[in-house]
């Protein structure tokens, strides 16, 4: 889920029947590794072989330790250099950097992947249960830890100062919502996902999933002060809860995904009553900061069939909706092809990741992928994407030596050389379609 602004989001959702070229990223806790699920053929089912492959896991060349417990996963696409994502591991009680640099379609080779956060840090945290990251940009994120006997409930921002790609050294790890709304220790809150949807000077407006007693529901957040910390007095406000006027009965879950066709618009993953696998839209009609008003919650996808375990939530950029059932060991795609925003006509769910030889042993939670956009080198996700700020960027990396300028991936000295210009102009021109 993860990049400041859902401004890129616009129009409605296409009724496309198959996601041509899409990836997207599979935490799999029981092997203990990452994925990349990829419709390579473009025919709207994904399986085995050739469509499946490891994206990261202790047989790195890097020796980064392998992965223990997998509970938390974002990624992020569109850079110069491919595709970069953030694991949090319960087991481990680390947060791990992978970074496929060479863009061959995994991090497993040297440089790619690095514990970005453990215990023995300079601010002294533990992070023993991550259970949601959002991404505010290459060097900067916030992670969600649920309280246990180990660690407290907090929201932590963290910002790679010195650029080694780790968040361990002094400054990098700050507490952005703590004891003033979750209370002491192990309070009454269980954070879980994270979603950045805008933001102003201040940082990022965010959305957290609670799953908890009493507190089942999605609450906001955002630095109005500006003093680096969204936990002061009407600064981390309910979203939708049990006191909606929609009518709905909140349980627990697990995901807060953005709608990528519905600029301000969330889905809400829960488990309801009676083993009901749920989706709902949320949507703040009247920009009161809230959806708890009548109709701002809409029931999309629904479920009570045997053997369906939702456990993660997805968005695609169509406006298609990405669902994990881990009971079933594939993922299910839901397609809006009437235009009535929802997801229960007939031809409207398909299973995507058919997973047919379960290579993949866990299917938790999800990540989309977009094909990286090597000539928008500024990152901008606005219209149109591709502009004279990406050529500022380029030069001035180059300029300065970063690697990020190095867009033919090359590793022969040296490194950054007229190739990399042809390499960037000829992204350029090919747009990022």
């Amino acid at each position: 889920m993860r990049i400041r602004a859902l401004v890129a989001s616009v129009g409605l959702a296409l009724p496309a029947v198959a996601l041509a070229q899409t990836q997207f990223l599979l935490a799999d806790r029981t092997l203990d590794s990452i994925w990349l699920v990829d419709d390579r053929n473009g025919n709207g089912v994904i399986d085995e072989p050739g469509e499946v492959s490891l994206w990261f896991s202790a047989a790195n060349a890097a020796g980064t330790i392998g992965l223990n417990n997998p509970s938390a996963l974002a990624s992020r696409s569109n850079t110069m250099r491919g595709h970069l994502a953030y694991v949090g591991d319960q087991g481990l009680e680390k947060l791990f950097y992978l970074h496929d640099l060479n863009q061959d379609g995994d991090s497993l080779d040297i440089g790619e992947s690095l514990v970005a956060l453990e215990t023995g840090n300079a601010a002294g945290i533990r992070l023993a249960f991550p259970t949601g990251i959002a991404i505010d940009g290459d060097d900067s994120i916030y992670v969600a830890n649920a309280g246990n006997a180990l660690a407290p409930d907090a929201v932590y921002h963290m910002k790679d100062l010195n650029g080694d790609g780790d968040f361990m050294d002094a400054g990098e790890v700050t507490l952005y919502v703590g004891e003033p709304v979750f209370g002491v220790g192990n309070g009454p809150y269980s954070p879980q996902e994270l979603l950045i949807a805008g933001g102003d000077a201040n940082g990022p407006v965010c959305f957290l999933r609670n799953s908890s007693a009493n507190l089942h529901g999605v609450f906001r957040f955002h630095d109005d002060n500006g003093n680096g910390r969204a936990d002061d007095p009407g600064e981390f406000t309910v979203f939708f809860d049990a006191t909606n006027l929609s009518g709905v009965t909140v349980s627990a879950g697990f995901a807060v995904e953005p709608d990528p066709a519905r600029p301000g618009s969330i889905y809400y993953h829960q488990l309801a009553t009676g083993a009901v696998d749920q989706v709902y839209r949320l949507t703040d009609l009247n920009n009161d900061r809230d959806a708890n008003d009548a109709g701002e919650a809409v029931l999309v996808f629904s479920t009570a069939e045997t053997g369906f375990s939702s456990i993660d939530v997805g968005t695609l950029p169509s406006g298609q909706v990405l669902v994990t059932d881990n009971s079933g060991k594939r993922v299910i795609v839901l397609t809006d092809l009437d235009m009535d925003g929802l997801f229960n006509s007939a031809g409207e769910r398909a299973t995507y990741f058919a997973n047919s030889s379960l290579i993949v042993g866990d299917i938790r939670q999800v990540s989309a992928l977009s094909r990286p956009c090597v000539g928008n080198c500024d990152r901008s996700g606005l219209v149109p994407i591709l502009n004279v700020n990406d050529f500022v960027c380029f030069l001035s990396n180059f300029a300065a030596g970063s690697m990020a300028a190095n867009c033919d991936s090359s590793t022969t000295p040296p490194v950054l050389n007229v190739n990399d210009f042809s390499c960037f102009l000829n992204a350029f021109a090919g747009g990022c379609g």
